[in-house]
Protein backbone atom coordinates (compact mmCIF):
# COMPACT_ATOMS: atom_id res chain seq x y z
CA UNK A 1 0.00 0.00 0.00
CA UNK A 2 1.70 3.61 -0.92
CA UNK A 3 1.28 6.30 1.71
CA UNK A 4 1.53 9.99 1.36
CA UNK A 5 2.50 11.81 4.42
CA UNK A 6 1.76 9.13 6.44
CA UNK A 7 -1.62 8.21 5.25
CA UNK A 8 -2.12 5.29 2.55
CA UNK A 9 -3.24 6.27 -0.45
CA UNK A 10 -5.65 2.83 -1.59
CA UNK A 11 -5.04 1.89 -5.02
CA UNK A 12 -6.76 -1.23 -6.77
CA UNK A 13 -10.99 -2.54 -7.24
CA UNK A 14 -11.56 -0.93 -3.51
CA UNK A 15 -10.43 3.05 -4.50
CA UNK A 16 -10.87 2.49 -8.18
CA UNK A 17 -14.79 1.12 -9.28
CA UNK A 18 -15.20 1.55 -13.10
CA UNK A 19 -16.93 4.32 -14.07
CA UNK A 20 -19.81 2.80 -16.54
CA UNK A 21 -19.87 5.88 -18.71
CA UNK A 22 -16.20 6.31 -18.44
CA UNK A 23 -14.12 3.64 -18.11
CA UNK A 24 -11.25 2.81 -15.89
CA UNK A 25 -9.62 6.06 -17.64
CA UNK A 26 -11.05 7.94 -13.98
CA UNK A 27 -9.29 5.70 -12.06
CA UNK A 28 -6.04 5.94 -14.19
CA UNK A 29 -6.02 9.87 -13.59
CA UNK A 30 -6.33 8.99 -9.83
CA UNK A 31 -3.56 6.77 -9.81
CA UNK A 32 -1.71 9.26 -11.81
CA UNK A 33 -2.45 11.79 -9.60
CA UNK A 34 -1.34 10.05 -6.34
CA UNK A 35 2.20 9.28 -8.01
CA UNK A 36 2.53 12.33 -8.81
CA UNK A 37 2.04 14.01 -5.14
CA UNK A 38 3.88 10.94 -3.93
CA UNK A 39 7.37 11.64 -6.32
CA UNK A 40 6.72 15.62 -5.74
CA UNK A 41 6.78 14.89 -1.76
CA UNK A 42 10.12 12.97 -2.13
CA UNK A 43 11.52 15.65 -4.61
CA UNK A 44 11.01 18.11 -1.84
CA UNK A 45 12.06 16.06 0.85
CA UNK A 46 15.41 15.15 -0.92
CA UNK A 47 15.89 18.45 -2.42
CA UNK A 48 20.03 20.21 -2.15
CA UNK A 49 20.38 23.62 -1.15
CA UNK A 50 23.42 25.18 -2.92
CA UNK A 51 25.26 26.80 -0.52
CA UNK A 52 27.20 30.10 -0.41
CA UNK A 53 31.13 31.36 0.11
CA UNK A 54 31.24 34.34 1.85
CA UNK A 55 34.80 35.38 2.32
CA UNK A 56 35.99 36.09 6.15
CA UNK A 57 39.49 36.63 6.60
CA UNK A 58 41.98 37.12 3.89
CA UNK A 59 45.46 36.80 5.54
CA UNK A 60 48.66 37.91 3.91
CA UNK A 61 51.63 35.34 3.44
CA UNK A 62 55.25 36.69 3.99
CA UNK A 63 57.94 37.32 6.18
CA UNK A 64 57.34 40.76 7.22
CA UNK A 65 56.18 40.58 11.43
CA UNK A 66 52.47 41.77 9.81
CA UNK A 67 51.96 38.27 7.65
CA UNK A 68 51.63 34.64 8.42
CA UNK A 69 55.06 33.03 7.03
CA UNK A 70 54.36 30.39 4.51
CA UNK A 71 57.37 27.42 4.67
CA UNK A 72 57.13 25.92 0.80
CA UNK A 73 58.53 22.47 0.12
CA UNK A 74 58.33 21.56 -3.03
CA UNK A 75 55.82 24.12 -4.10
CA UNK A 76 53.38 23.11 -1.14
CA UNK A 77 52.52 25.49 1.97
CA UNK A 78 53.89 22.96 4.56
CA UNK A 79 53.00 24.98 7.86
CA UNK A 80 49.28 26.11 7.38
CA UNK A 81 47.01 24.32 9.41
CA UNK A 82 44.62 22.60 8.44
CA UNK A 83 41.19 24.68 10.11
CA UNK A 84 41.96 28.07 11.45
CA UNK A 85 40.03 29.03 14.35
CA UNK A 86 37.74 32.33 14.30
CA UNK A 87 35.19 33.88 16.72
CA UNK A 88 34.17 36.99 16.33
CA UNK A 89 36.50 39.37 14.45
CA UNK A 90 39.43 37.72 15.19
CA UNK A 91 41.19 34.54 13.72
CA UNK A 92 44.30 32.93 15.04
CA UNK A 93 47.61 31.40 13.58
CA UNK A 94 50.67 29.30 15.26
CA UNK A 95 53.96 30.70 13.89
CA UNK A 96 55.89 27.58 15.52
CA UNK A 97 59.06 29.62 14.13
CA UNK A 98 58.91 32.06 16.46
CA UNK A 99 56.85 30.39 18.88
CA UNK A 100 54.13 32.96 19.04
CA UNK A 101 50.51 32.98 18.32
CA UNK A 102 49.04 35.81 15.57
CA UNK A 103 45.67 37.54 15.94
CA UNK A 104 44.88 39.17 12.85
CA UNK A 105 41.58 41.06 12.20
CA UNK A 106 38.51 40.63 9.32
CA UNK A 107 41.39 43.06 7.16
CA UNK A 108 44.06 40.75 7.20
CA UNK A 109 46.09 42.86 9.45
CA UNK A 110 47.92 41.92 12.80
CA UNK A 111 46.15 43.17 15.55
CA UNK A 112 48.31 41.36 18.29
CA UNK A 113 50.65 38.59 19.17
CA UNK A 114 50.63 36.10 21.88
CA UNK A 115 53.86 33.97 23.47
CA UNK A 116 57.69 34.25 23.14
CA UNK A 117 58.89 36.67 25.70
CA UNK A 118 61.54 37.43 23.68
CA UNK A 119 59.53 37.96 20.59
CA UNK A 120 60.22 41.36 18.88
CA UNK A 121 56.30 42.61 17.68
CA UNK A 122 55.58 45.12 15.06
CA UNK A 123 55.99 48.62 16.03
CA UNK A 124 52.61 49.62 17.68
CA UNK A 125 51.05 45.98 17.75
CA UNK A 126 50.50 45.02 21.31
CA UNK A 127 52.55 41.64 22.20
CA UNK A 128 51.73 39.55 25.75
CA UNK A 129 54.41 37.34 26.37
CA UNK A 130 54.14 33.46 27.21
CA UNK A 131 56.43 31.04 27.39
CA UNK A 132 54.97 27.68 24.93
CA UNK A 133 57.41 24.69 25.23
CA UNK A 134 55.78 23.98 22.08
CA UNK A 135 52.02 24.71 20.59
CA UNK A 136 50.03 22.52 18.77
CA UNK A 137 46.34 22.80 18.18
CA UNK A 138 44.66 25.94 19.08
CA UNK A 139 40.66 27.00 19.24
CA UNK A 140 38.62 30.04 20.16
CA UNK A 141 35.68 29.53 22.98
CA UNK A 142 32.53 31.55 22.85
CA UNK A 143 34.19 34.13 24.53
CA UNK A 144 36.99 34.30 22.24
CA UNK A 145 39.49 33.33 24.78
CA UNK A 146 42.21 31.01 23.03
CA UNK A 147 42.43 27.52 23.96
CA UNK A 148 45.89 26.19 23.25
CA UNK A 149 47.38 23.12 23.40
CA UNK A 150 50.98 23.58 24.69
CA UNK A 151 53.33 21.12 24.51
CA UNK A 152 55.85 20.63 26.83
CA UNK A 153 59.37 21.51 26.11
CA UNK A 154 61.77 18.75 25.11
CA UNK A 155 64.87 20.11 25.83
CA UNK A 156 67.11 17.73 27.13
CA UNK A 157 65.04 14.17 26.07
CA UNK A 158 66.93 11.68 24.79
CA UNK A 159 65.62 10.87 21.39
CA UNK A 160 65.93 7.25 19.37
CA UNK A 161 69.03 7.97 16.85
CA UNK A 162 68.16 9.18 14.01
CA UNK A 163 64.91 10.38 14.78
CA UNK A 164 63.38 14.27 14.39
CA UNK A 165 62.64 16.20 17.53
CA UNK A 166 59.17 16.80 16.67
CA UNK A 167 58.85 19.68 18.87
CA UNK A 168 61.10 21.56 16.39
CA UNK A 169 58.49 20.45 13.57
CA UNK A 170 56.67 23.92 11.91
CA UNK A 171 52.61 23.12 12.45
CA UNK A 172 51.24 20.97 9.86
CA UNK A 173 54.30 18.90 9.34
CA UNK A 174 53.88 17.44 12.76
CA UNK A 175 53.38 13.71 13.14
CA UNK A 176 52.44 11.95 15.75
CA UNK A 177 54.52 9.05 15.03
CA UNK A 178 57.67 7.51 17.03
CA UNK A 179 58.37 6.19 20.27
CA UNK A 180 58.51 9.66 22.07
CA UNK A 181 55.58 10.66 24.42
CA UNK A 182 54.13 13.81 23.44
CA UNK A 183 52.68 15.04 26.69
CA UNK A 184 50.68 18.53 26.68
CA UNK A 185 48.79 20.62 28.67
CA UNK A 186 45.94 22.82 27.31
CA UNK A 187 45.98 26.68 28.57
CA UNK A 188 43.07 28.62 28.41
CA UNK A 189 44.51 32.52 27.61
CA UNK A 190 42.45 35.42 27.06
CA UNK A 191 43.42 37.50 23.80
CA UNK A 192 45.53 39.85 26.01
CA UNK A 193 47.33 37.08 27.68
CA UNK A 194 45.96 36.36 30.79
CA UNK A 195 46.02 33.18 31.19
CA UNK A 196 42.40 31.44 32.93
CA UNK A 197 43.73 28.17 33.75
CA UNK A 198 46.13 25.14 32.81
CA UNK A 199 43.96 22.22 31.69
CA UNK A 200 45.00 18.53 32.34
CA UNK A 201 43.92 15.18 30.91
CA UNK A 202 41.70 14.77 34.95
CA UNK A 203 40.71 18.65 34.90
CA UNK A 204 42.71 21.44 36.09
CA UNK A 205 46.04 21.08 37.29
CA UNK A 206 46.19 17.44 36.43
CA UNK A 207 48.59 14.92 34.47
CA UNK A 208 49.25 15.85 31.20
CA UNK A 209 47.57 14.48 27.96
CA UNK A 210 49.85 12.09 25.84
CA UNK A 211 48.38 12.82 22.83
CA UNK A 212 45.30 15.06 21.23
CA UNK A 213 43.40 14.76 18.65
CA UNK A 214 40.95 17.19 18.40
CA UNK A 215 39.86 20.37 20.69
CA UNK A 216 35.85 21.65 20.42
CA UNK A 217 35.04 24.52 22.43
CA UNK A 218 31.04 23.98 23.10
CA UNK A 219 28.42 26.27 24.81
CA UNK A 220 29.46 28.66 27.36
CA UNK A 221 32.63 27.42 29.26
CA UNK A 222 32.22 23.45 27.65
CA UNK A 223 35.17 21.76 25.92
CA UNK A 224 35.57 18.78 24.41
CA UNK A 225 39.24 16.67 24.02
CA UNK A 226 39.19 13.64 22.16
CA UNK A 227 42.66 12.22 23.27
CA UNK A 228 44.80 9.06 24.02
CA UNK A 229 45.16 6.75 27.07
CA UNK A 230 47.11 4.14 27.44
CA UNK A 231 46.81 3.41 23.66
CA UNK A 232 42.99 3.91 23.76
CA UNK A 233 40.94 7.02 22.29
CA UNK A 234 38.64 8.88 24.89
CA UNK A 235 36.37 12.29 24.36
CA UNK A 236 36.37 13.70 27.85
CA UNK A 237 34.28 16.50 28.54
CA UNK A 238 35.07 19.22 30.43
CA UNK A 239 33.17 22.43 31.83
CA UNK A 240 35.11 25.42 33.48
CA UNK A 241 38.08 23.24 33.50
CA UNK A 242 36.69 20.56 35.35
CA UNK A 243 36.22 17.23 34.13
CA UNK A 244 32.55 16.48 33.63
CA UNK A 245 32.53 13.00 31.86
CA UNK A 246 34.01 10.53 29.34
CA UNK A 247 33.64 8.31 26.67
CA UNK A 248 36.47 5.38 26.80
CA UNK A 249 37.11 3.53 23.88
CA UNK A 250 37.40 0.37 25.79
CA UNK A 251 34.20 0.97 27.56
CA UNK A 252 32.16 1.14 23.77
CA UNK A 253 29.30 -1.83 23.68
CA UNK A 254 29.71 -2.37 20.07
CA UNK A 255 33.31 -3.91 20.11
CA UNK A 256 31.11 -7.03 22.04
CA UNK A 257 28.05 -6.92 19.94
CA UNK A 258 27.25 -10.14 18.44
CA UNK A 259 27.96 -8.58 15.00
CA UNK A 260 31.78 -8.72 16.56
CA UNK A 261 32.07 -12.05 15.67
CA UNK A 262 31.53 -11.84 12.24
CA UNK A 263 33.44 -8.35 11.77
CA UNK A 264 36.13 -6.31 12.39
CA UNK A 265 34.97 -3.28 13.91
CA UNK A 266 36.84 -0.13 13.79
CA UNK A 267 36.13 3.24 15.71
CA UNK A 268 35.72 6.11 12.80
CA UNK A 269 35.21 8.77 15.06
CA UNK A 270 33.47 10.57 18.50
CA UNK A 271 31.47 13.76 17.90
CA UNK A 272 30.08 15.75 20.68
CA UNK A 273 27.24 17.11 20.76
CA UNK A 274 27.95 20.75 21.64
CA UNK A 275 25.94 21.22 24.58
CA UNK A 276 27.09 18.12 26.21
CA UNK A 277 24.09 15.76 25.80
CA UNK A 278 25.64 12.78 24.18
CA UNK A 279 28.26 12.04 21.34
CA UNK A 280 27.50 10.36 18.15
CA UNK A 281 30.08 7.40 17.57
CA UNK A 282 30.84 6.37 13.58
CA UNK A 283 32.27 2.58 12.92
CA UNK A 284 33.26 0.77 9.88
CA UNK A 285 32.38 -2.97 9.88
CA UNK A 286 35.29 -5.15 8.05
CA UNK A 287 34.22 -8.92 6.81
CA UNK A 288 36.62 -11.04 8.82
CA UNK A 289 36.90 -13.58 6.22
CA UNK A 290 38.00 -11.24 2.99
CA UNK A 291 38.83 -8.10 5.21
CA UNK A 292 36.37 -5.58 2.92
CA UNK A 293 34.50 -3.04 3.90
CA UNK A 294 31.15 -3.75 4.23
CA UNK A 295 28.84 -1.14 6.25
CA UNK A 296 29.01 1.87 8.35
CA UNK A 297 27.01 2.34 11.68
CA UNK A 298 26.40 5.39 13.49
CA UNK A 299 25.50 5.30 17.14
CA UNK A 300 24.12 7.82 20.08
CA UNK A 301 26.27 7.36 23.33
CA UNK A 302 25.76 9.22 26.74
CA UNK A 303 29.13 9.37 28.82
CA UNK A 304 29.82 7.15 31.53
CA UNK A 305 27.37 4.77 30.78
CA UNK A 306 26.85 1.75 28.18
CA UNK A 307 23.53 3.03 26.62
CA UNK A 308 23.68 3.22 22.72
CA UNK A 309 21.18 3.81 19.99
CA UNK A 310 21.61 2.93 16.46
CA UNK A 311 20.99 5.59 14.20
CA UNK A 312 22.20 5.13 10.83
CA UNK A 313 24.19 2.15 8.64
CA UNK A 314 25.79 3.29 5.49
CA UNK A 315 26.61 0.95 2.61
CA UNK A 316 28.70 3.15 0.71
CA UNK A 317 32.27 3.58 2.10
CA UNK A 318 32.75 7.33 1.01
CA UNK A 319 30.11 8.36 3.22
CA UNK A 320 31.64 10.15 6.23
CA UNK A 321 29.75 11.25 9.87
CA UNK A 322 30.79 15.06 9.53
CA UNK A 323 28.98 17.22 12.43
CA UNK A 324 26.67 17.47 14.55
CA UNK A 325 24.18 20.31 14.45
CA UNK A 326 22.86 22.19 18.13
CA UNK A 327 19.03 21.08 16.83
CA UNK A 328 20.66 17.46 17.16
CA UNK A 329 20.41 17.01 13.10
CA UNK A 330 24.08 15.64 12.15
CA UNK A 331 25.67 15.92 8.71
CA UNK A 332 26.83 13.13 6.77
CA UNK A 333 29.66 13.95 4.03
CA UNK A 334 29.54 12.72 0.62
CA UNK A 335 32.10 14.22 -2.45
CA UNK A 336 30.24 14.79 -5.10
CA UNK A 337 31.79 15.60 -9.49
CA UNK A 338 35.44 13.97 -8.44
CA UNK A 339 35.74 16.10 -5.65
CA UNK A 340 34.80 19.71 -6.94
CA UNK A 341 31.54 19.40 -4.64
CA UNK A 342 30.66 18.20 -1.30
CA UNK A 343 26.75 16.77 -0.54
CA UNK A 344 25.78 17.26 3.37
CA UNK A 345 23.38 15.02 3.68
CA UNK A 346 21.10 15.96 6.88
CA UNK A 347 19.65 13.67 9.05
CA UNK A 348 17.59 14.19 12.30
CA UNK A 349 18.21 13.00 15.43
CA UNK A 350 16.33 9.55 14.64
CA UNK A 351 18.39 8.81 11.86
CA UNK A 352 16.01 10.05 8.76
CA UNK A 353 17.53 11.17 5.90
CA UNK A 354 15.65 14.91 5.30
CA UNK A 355 17.88 17.20 3.20
CA UNK A 356 21.24 17.58 1.59
CA UNK A 357 23.36 21.14 1.35
CA UNK A 358 25.84 21.73 -1.51
CA UNK A 359 29.53 23.27 -0.97
CA UNK A 360 30.97 24.29 -4.62
CA UNK A 361 34.04 24.76 -4.23
CA UNK A 362 34.80 28.01 -7.14
CA UNK A 363 37.91 26.50 -9.39
CA UNK A 364 40.44 25.54 -9.45
CA UNK A 365 40.08 23.06 -6.73
CA UNK A 366 43.71 22.66 -5.71
CA UNK A 367 43.62 26.25 -3.95
CA UNK A 368 40.88 24.78 -1.47
CA UNK A 369 42.07 22.89 1.90
CA UNK A 370 40.01 21.87 4.43
CA UNK A 371 36.30 22.11 5.01
CA UNK A 372 35.44 22.10 8.84
CA UNK A 373 32.72 23.25 11.63
CA UNK A 374 32.79 24.80 14.75
CA UNK A 375 30.18 24.35 17.61
CA UNK A 376 27.59 27.04 16.58
CA UNK A 377 26.32 25.05 13.01
CA UNK A 378 29.25 26.91 11.17
CA UNK A 379 30.83 25.79 8.06
CA UNK A 380 34.23 27.05 7.07
CA UNK A 381 36.92 26.43 4.45
CA UNK A 382 40.14 27.54 3.64
CA UNK A 383 42.06 28.55 0.97
CA UNK A 384 45.03 29.75 -0.31
CA UNK A 385 45.55 31.96 -3.12
CA UNK A 386 47.36 35.21 -4.83
CA UNK A 387 49.66 35.00 -2.11
CA UNK A 388 47.28 34.73 1.02
CA UNK A 389 45.17 32.90 3.39
CA UNK A 390 41.47 32.95 3.00
CA UNK A 391 39.12 31.94 5.54
CA UNK A 392 34.92 31.14 3.90
CA UNK A 393 32.08 30.39 5.99
CA UNK A 394 28.97 28.63 3.85
CA UNK A 395 25.34 30.74 4.04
Amino acid sequence: MLKFNGAPVKLGKASCPVNKKLGNGSCIMRILLALCLLFSFSCLRFRVENLNEEILFRIPLGATPESFEGVVVNQVLTNVPLTIPTASNVSALADNKQSVIKLFDRNGRLDATIGNPEFKSALGIPHYPFRFGGIGTIALNEDGDLIVQNRISAKGMELPQGQENVYKTYSGAFSTQGATVLPSFIVQITQKGVVEFMLGASGKNTEPFRYIEYILPGDGEKLFVYHRIAEEMRLSYFEEGELKGNLKESNLPVFVSAEAKDFDITLDKLLPHPEGDYILGSFSYYSKKDKRFKFRRIFRFQYDTKDYQMLKEIQDPSEILFSIRNNNEFYIWETEDGGNSIRLQVHDQNGNHVNNKRIPFSPPRGQWRETYTDSFDNIFSVRIRAGALEIYRWI
